[in-house]
């Protein structure tokens, strides 16, 4: 694994619509100078682990003070997740001319998508956001932001490569918040549950962005 690998072989095999098509993307681009099939194989790692986990870990730990509805969390879990993996996996597979066609929308569709479903989790707090805001900003901001640096750091500690370490931080900065704006808009009734989810996004986003810009002008970090 590392830059000599075949872009286009890992896209062939594992292009897939909508949120997961999204979230691969924008890692594989913030770490286009880092190690690409590392990064193919830890986002399919985490997004297969969390078709279960997600169900298990929310009832867990959120179950204590709201009623969680575990079942229906995994089943939206799946529609959100694995099922557009599988889907885009067998188109692919079995109808490349038509994916050939429509690849090229997909980017800006899943931009779209996530653009509406955040906006409209905001808007329907805006007025608890104004109260609160900033502290929700600044924890998902430090979230962020330390799995971007402890993601670096640790890799590097370990003695793994500068491409190889990007790619990490990458991964472990960059999570699918839509995700969990869509689970939290479906099976939690106070909309404001969806508004970390929808904060994180954005954090996230920018974040990537600036560091995509060192990345891509610096050799040495």
């Amino acid at each position: 694994m590392g830059d000599a690998t075949d872009w286009n072989s890992h896209k062939q095999n594992f292009q897939s619509p909508t949120t997961f098509c999204s979230r691969f993307n924008i890692n594989w681009w913030l770490s286009r100078r880092g190690n690409v099939a590392l990064s193919v194989i830890i986002t399919t790692a985490s997004t297969l682990t969390a078709t279960m986990m997600t169900p298990f870990v929310t009832a867990k730990l959120a179950g204590k003070f709201v009623t969680v509805d575990a079942s229906g969390l995994l089943v939206s879990t799946l529609q959100v997740v694995l099922v557009p993996v599988l889907a885009g996996a067998f188109l692919n597979q079995f109808l490349k001319p038509t994916v050939k066609v429509v690849s090229p929308m997909m980017p800006p569709f899943a931009v779209t998508s996530v653009a509406i479903l955040c906006g409209n989790a905001i808007a329907q707090s805006s007025s608890a956001i104004l109260v609160c805001g900033g502290e929700v900003i600044l924890a998902t901001f430090v979230l962020h932001a330390s799995g971007f640096f402890f993601g670096y750091v640790f890799a590097r500690l370990i003695g793994l490569d500068l491409s190889s370490s990007r790619t990490i931080s990458t991964q472990v900065g960059m999570k699918n918040s839509i995700l969990g704006v869509v689970l939290a808009m479906k099976h939690f009734g106070d909309p404001l549950a969806a508004v970390p989810a929808a904060v994180s996004t954005v954090c996230q986003s920018i974040i990537g962005s600036i560091l995509a810009r060192i990345w891509r002008n610096s050799d040495h970090v």
